[in-house]
């Protein structure tokens, strides 16, 4: 019997639901079962299982090709689910709940099910994609798909990580303890006993493994096999390995050498699981010859005639620009998208206004001093900017917060990205360290003296930072001084890089059994963007401006789990990346709302991709992705169902002037307006004048759906709304909403009645902009309104559109309540014009974001001028049903999307 009192308290449980009562009733019985519990103990383990009281969580949907015919419902019972088994056993272990395990259970069947069937003799070649979120699990779901796959009979597996060694190791260790059940380093060292760890303890087969801990493939690995060809080997064979050149050239070595004479092939069924396989797989020219990696990755798959690629990502966007006819990495049998537990913090709910996470982020206002946006290598930094120094004091806070709390996780990272230099990270390391030191020698001499602290200005900014973030913490601040010098003197400031010495790895195994565990600050940059878990992360401070959807989203460590401690959870970042975050959020969900539709629909992955590649963000995707290594890129967009706004609005007076007067006119000449509440409505406006008052406007490039072609004269969205040929599109709606502003003077619109009505413009708030812009911005770049997105649509189609969000919801529960415009689109019968008029407004004294607003009194036009597009959906699967945008580098540096250090290779 296990003396683990976690474990037998999992087995009191064993299948019945953990609810508060069955806790309080395991709890009593532990004590008396465990003799010699010390209390300490008996805590910990509430802990543990609190955490995983009342989770939630639902299957993933996918798509398939049709290619390939499901096979596992047929044979699962003939299979002994030996390593499966043994792994949902150090699940439980390791405190995953029951529905959690039930769902991973499923979903790796599911995915299983669209690989290649390991006992049909006949060649196959499958590939597919599986959609996860940033942090969430997906390392569990591939370690439960290999063992699954094992246990069908697959033979040798692969998993290519991504280019950085730490990250293949960090893969390796869980691997070890998820699948092979020993640890790989003993094996290769010859260790007679090679103690089970993991699932190993839960099952008595070991499989065979030719990478370690310490190392990636080399041909000399062979050796662990004992000379028995691969083809004879009783036990599945696993690699993990990185993304680079040389391993992927030992192992097709390797192969080759495996091969009897006069075959080009094994027979073996072969599992390539490639983890974040948006990043070198794909055959573009960004990363480190990626091109000859995508090369070398087929070459594998070639040397086997049964094989099956899982890309695993959770940004899919380079992946579905594959051109699914070439010879390629293309997930054309299926794409599968996962679903998140309900404890997972993700980017809805952090950066979306509706988010319960918000309050988590910090603003970083002072960073551009001594890191600004664009910089170079040989970067100078003189002193660390004070947003930084109250980030790395709400790291020690929490630090003794969660010690008093007695969290059962020990260790404790702090996040700090703001360079991709190399040289740059290692001078902010070593201002991070002096800092840390000065402040960790003042709290060691004075904190924990009640007469001495508040004598020291560097204790009390750290009072009031507790003060600020804290103090609601029911830990007080005597209680965080008498232990605080304890919880962080361990704290280590490392620089984590592809230059990085032994020392500054993070290797959290080796202090697992430490007292305090490993505790870091870890100063990096792509290193820390890639893959890689900071154990026990809470405080990150993040000062990086990429736009680029896949980049922008892996540098996200902060989300995952923070159970017990997702309070004091802190995130610094500036402004107009929070927005981008969000936008990014909601791009990502509707991928997912796709792929659950297409789904239902029985749509193929082959469709799912050109939603993406076209997708009016695929101009962003597009741009970043190819544009390194072309002059000019063309991308067409489709609209249906989609919406374009114009958050940046002209700052020159005549020009706001202008094109307040160009509404006036084209309203004039409508019709009179329906009025519906404090909306003035016309129906049925041609196409053709739609697009012809839009030309009239003068709107800002920095709007990127409404950009000119490359010659500077044509707008593609204006010539797409005039030229197009789709029915639903002839005739539009047109919407003017009134705000709580003063009438505007000589503006006024007639009403079906007969009655001339003066307009009120919406009150909004706009953002500081760079000195010299020619343009101003919208606060949180929002124009409009939900609501506006009902105008025209019967009440029965609002309320489906309502319920089919509530469905979306049960799904994925960290979606807010708000219904997205997207879901109101789907069941409009004509696009919609909305015409904004805006009158500046000052920020709300009380207001968290004031100090980033500008005053109205800034702005010398009184009322500007946006608008909205919605699109309804149509039929777009025809090219002349898209707009064509061709994109150069002029065009990206002047929207801010690329900047003149794009092509410097000294990126770590």
């Amino acid at each position: 019997m296990s003396s683990d009192p976690f474990l037998i308290a999992v087995g009191i449980i064993g299948t019945r639901d953990l609810t508060d009562e069955l806790l309080n009733e395991v709890m009593g019985m532990l004590p008396k079962v465990t003799l010699d519990l010390e209390v300490d103990a008996l805590t910990k383990v509430r802990k543990q299982l609190e955490a995983i009281i009342g989770i939630s969580m639902v299957t993933g949907q996918g798509l398939h090709g049709g290619e390939q015919e499901p096979w596992l419902d047929e044979v699962k019972t003939t299979i002994k689910w030996t390593y499966w088994d043994a792994y949902s056993h150090e699940l439980k272990s390791n405190g995953f709940g029951k529905e959690v395990i039930r769902v991973l259970d499923e979903d790796t069947h599911n995915i299983l099910n669209e690989c290649g069937n390991p006992s049909v003799d006949v060649g196959w070649r499958v590939q597919g994609l599986v959609m996860g979120d940033v942090q969430s699990g997906k390392t569990a779901n591939y370690c439960g798909l290999v063992n699954k796959a094992a246990d069908a009979g697959y033979k040798f597996v692969v998993l290519l990580t991504g280019m950085i060694e730490e990250l293949r190791a960090q893969s390796q260790e869980r691997l070890d303890s998820g699948f092979v059940g020993r640890d790989s380093r003993s094996i290769f060292e010859g260790e007679r006993e090679k103690k089970p760890i993991g699932s190993g303890r839960f099952r008595s087969v070991v499989p065979n493994v030719l990478t370690s801990i310490d190392f990636d493939f080399l041909t000399a690995n062979k050796k662990v096999l004992g000379g028995i060809p691969l083809e004879n080997i009783s036990e599945p064979v696993l690699l993990v390995m990185k993304k680079h050149r040389s391993p992927l050239q030992n192992l097709i070595s390797f192969l080759d050498s495996q091969m009897s004479k006069g075959n080009n092939q094994l027979a073996l069924p072969f599992l390539l699981i490639d983890d974040e396989a948006d990043n070198a797989s794909v055959n573009s020219k960004k990363d480190e010859d990626p091109a000859t990696i995508n090369k070398l990755i087929r070459e594998v798959l070639r040397r086997f005639g049964r094989s099956t690629y899982v890309a695993y990502t959770a940004t899919p966007f380079a992946n579905v620009f594959i051109n699914p006819d070439y010879d390629d990495l293309f997930p054309s049998n299926f794409v599968y998208s996962l679903n998140t537990p309900t404890n997972y913090i993700g980017a809805s709910s952090i950066f979306t206004e509706s988010g319960i996470h918000q309050y988590q982020v910090q603003d970083i206002t002072d960073a551009d001093t001594s890191f600004p946006y664009k910089h170079r290598k040989d970067q100078s930094i003189h002193s660390l900017p004070e947003s930084l120094c109250e980030a790395i004091e709400t790291f020690l806070l929490s630090s003794a917060i969660r010690d008093l709390r007695k969290e059962p996780l020990r260790h404790r990272s702090m996040l700090v990205n703001v360079t991709r230099f190399t040289d740059v990270q290692g001078r902010l390391s070593d201002l991070i360290k002096n800092y840390l030191y000065a402040l960790t020698e003042e709290i060691k001499q004075y904190l924990s003296d009640d007469d001495l602290w508040a004598k020291h200005l560097k204790l009390k900014s750290l009072h009031a930072t507790w003060q600020l973030h804290y103090a609601e913490s029911e830990v007080s601040w005597d209680a965080v001084r008498k232990v605080l010098y304890e919880s962080i003197a361990s704290i280590k400031v490392l620089t984590i890089n592809q230059k990085s010495e032994a020392v500054d790895r993070l290797n959290y195994k080796a202090y697992e059994k430490s007292e305090k565990g490993r505790r870091v600050i870890a100063v990096g940059g792509l290193t820390l963007s890639r893959g890689l878990t900071l154990y026990g992360l809470s405080v990150s401070y993040f000062y990086r401006n990429s736009k680029a959807y896949d980049t922008l989203l892996q540098m996200g460590r902060w989300f995952g789990y923070r159970t017990g401690y997702e309070d004091v959870c802190r995130i610094w970042m500036d402004p107009d990346v929070q927005e981008w975050f969000s936008h990014v959020a909601n791009v990502v969900g509707e991928l997912k709302l796709d792929i659950r539709r297409m789904h239902a629909n029985r749509q193929p992955p082959s469709r799912f991709g050109m939603k993406v590649r076209s997708h009016p963000d695929a101009l962003i995707v597009t741009a970043l992705n190819k544009m390194r290594n072309a002059q000019e890129v063309e991308v067409d967009v489709s609209y249906s169902a989609c919406g374009a706004e114009t958050p940046f609005l002209p700052k020159n007076t005549d020009a706001n002037e202008k094109n307040l007067a160009s509404v006036n006119k084209f309203l004039s000449g409508l019709p009179p307006a329906q009025t519906v509440k404090n909306k003035c409505i016309w129906k049925n406006v041609s196409a053709t004048q739609i697009a012809g008052f839009l030309h009239g406007l003068e709107i800002s490039s920095m709007n990127m759906p409404f950009m000119t072609d490359i010659t500077g004269r044509e707008r593609p969205i204006l010539s797409f709304i005039s030229g197009n040929e789709i029915e639903r599109l002839a005739t539009w709606d047109v919407c003017l909403p009134q705000g709580e502003g003063a009438p505007i003077s000589g503006f006024v619109v007639r009403d079906t009645n007969g009655a001339t009505r003066e307009i009120k413009p919406r009150n909004r708030q706009f953002e500081k902009i760079p000195a010299g812009s020619d343009y101003l911005k919208l606060n949180k770049q929002r124009v409009g309104e939900i609501a506006d997105e009902t105008v025209a649509l019967e009440k029965r189609d609002i309320e489906q559109a309502q319920k089919d969000w509530e469905e979306e919801r049960k799904e994925d529960p960290e979606k807010g309540e708000t219904v997205p415009g997207s879901l109101y689109r789907r069941y409009r019968e004509r696009p919609l014009l909305t015409i904004h008029l805006i009158e500046p407004k000052d920020p709300k004294d009380v207001s968290k974001r004031k100090d980033r607003m500008m005053m109205a009194s800034d702005i010398e036009s009184k009322v500007l001028v946006a608008v909205g597009l919605s699109f309804p959906q149509f039929e777009d699967e025809d090219k002349s049903a898209r707009v064509p945008y061709r994109l150069n580098k002029v065009a990206l540096r002047a929207m801010g999307l690329i900047n003149d250090q794009e092509d410097e290779d000294d990126e770590d």
